[in-house]
């Protein structure tokens, strides 16, 4: 198989792996060979429930763990030898070049089954005897949308927003709080690095669920980066009366090697909003159509919003991800606001036309992030002594990209990325469905697009460097969310 930026094949596969199983569809189409960039219902791709049983079986006797369900597939974790049981074929590592963490690109591990009967496809697999599966997908690597500071002295200097205060008064939550829309009664589900139970929270007095962990032998208390614990800071600055969901899907690293599963476990529970700091990054422009390994996963995503909850998804932090182009889904992108208040777009964010999904922008609607080269911008409560917390990277940093002034172990952070815009975004869905609980995720991507407030100066990150103009742009979209004025529209809309 010829793959882009391939470097090496000859890595090791790790002892625990995390896929997706897709049963064989009702509609007689693999998920894998579907068009779903044209489809408007997921139902054709659903499966009998008898094929179902017989695909969870297999996996089971091939020495799978089932991890969590859908209507269209399920996820699974297991070692190497498990899914060679199952496919007939071999778990390899590649070595490909990707953006991950902090907008940097480097080498990063994604995982391949191959053999004589397998497709090219990266990561993808095929069952040998039976036709209950139609494919095995190996999970590819994520990483968090944000950018990780180091220690300082705790005298911050640097400019930057305070939560809750600055962040509910520049996205127009203040206005709604008073009027008592708060997000009460809805519950935000939450997928990332885990859950801190910091003092912030408890001082504030905001709602968090216990975690749960998806990956075994992970502690759903631990939040070993601080990502998660961090960016979830940003639902209740805007809406702080929700109750958030956390749901740990990284291993005892901090890696997010169970984020799939993590959605499907998540989705499970039906909250009322699903937000997602994370994504994965392909070659921009793409040379061909949509890789088939994403194709259950965009079906996936598209089955939450058609069961009526409202997905966020961050737009990248210069990455392209496949996650926030699926219909349906808010893509939250990035605008700053400085000193006195002016807008303009965030050369931190990422945004463009779809490739592969027609008069589809990234961003949707913006929250607020910082700019190059770190976006340090917002200060956020973490676990003291995290990877956020005490990166050394930050430590010995020259201008332009300095300090950010907090200490190494003080359980505070400046940073952002759109990993903070996403849980904004999804406060401010939170503030709509707990003053209309009966809209639907299209009503309320309508409400924050159709009122947000105009970006004209700025743009985005310099690798689509797309430039904000009067009116909707590929830089921002159509602005900054306004949830006061978002409040007002679905009053009167809906």
């Amino acid at each position: 198989m010829s793959l882009p930026f391939e470097f090496s094949v000859e890595e090791a596969p790790p002892d625990l792996i995390f896929a997706y199983v897709s049963p064989r569809s009702q509609g007689g189409v693999s998920i894998t060979e579907a068009d779903v960039t044209a489809a408007t219902s997921v139902e054709p791709f659903f499966s009998d429930d008898d094929v179902a049983s017989t695909a969870r079986r297999q996996a089971e006797e091939s020495g799978l763990v089932i991890t969590a369900g859908s209507r269209l597939g399920f996820t699974v974790a297991g070692p190497p030898e498990a899914y060679t049981e199952l496919t007939g074929g071999s778990v390899v590592a590649r070595e490909l070049l990707q953006r991950t963490e902090m907008g940097r690109s480097r080498y990063v591990t994604h995982l391949d089954i191959v053999g004589p009967d397998q497709p090219e496809d990266l990561g993808v697999g095929s069952v040998r005897g039976g036709d209950a599966i139609e494919a095995v997908i190996l999970e590819r690597p994520r990483s968090s949308h944000a950018v990780f500071p180091s220690p300082l002295p705790p005298d911050v200097t640097k400019f930057h927003l305070t939560l809750p205060g600055d962040v509910s008064g520049l996205v127009g939550a203040g206005p709604a709080q008073r009027d008592g829309a708060s997000g009460e009664g809805v519950t935000v589900a939450m997928v990332d690095t885990g859950q801190y139970a910091h003092p912030y929270c408890a001082f504030h007095g905001y709602r968090v669920q216990p975690a749960v962990a998806v990956v075994p032998g992970t502690n759903p208390a631990k939040d070993p980066v601080g990502h998660g614990t961090g960016e979830s800071a940003n639902i209740f600055a805007v809406a702080p009366a929700a109750t958030l969901q956390p749901y740990r899907a990284s291993d005892n690293n901090g890696n997010l090697t169970a984020a799939m599963t993590g959605f499907l476990r998540a989705k499970a529970d039906h909250p009322g909003v699903l937000t997602n700091s994370w994504g994965g990054d392909l070659a921009y422009p793409p040379t061909g159509p949509l890789p088939a390994d994403y194709r259950a996963w965009v079906l996936e995503i598209m089955d939450a919003v058609q069961q009526g909850i409202v997905v966020v998804f961050s737009a990248g932090n210069g990455h392209f991800s496949v996650e926030p182009q699926v219909p349906g889904v808010i893509s939250a992108g990035g605008v700053f606001a400085d000193a006195g208040v002016s807008l303009q777009a965030s050369d931190y964010a990422s945004g463009y036309a779809s490739p592969w999904f027609p008069d589809l922008v990234v961003p949707t609607v913006c929250g607020l992030v910082g700019l190059r080269p770190r976006a340090q911008y917002l200060m956020l409560p973490i676990p003291p002594g995290c990877e956020i917390d005490g990166a050394e990277n930050q430590a010995s940093a020259t201008p332009p990209d300095t300090p950010d002034g907090t200490g190494p172990d003080d359980g505070w952070a400046l940073f952002s990325g759109t990993s903070a815009a996403a849980p904004q975004i999804a406060g401010a869905a939170a503030v709509l469905l707990g003053a209309r609980p009966g809209l639907t995720p299209a009503q309320v991507a309508e409400a924050l697009a159709e009122t947000a407030t105009d970006v004209q100066a700025g743009h985005c990150h310099p690798r689509f460097n797309n430039a904000a103009t009067p009116g909707p742009d590929l830089a921002t979209g159509p602005g900054l969310t306004n949830v006061a004025a978002s409040l007002e529209y679905v009053r009167a809309h809906f």
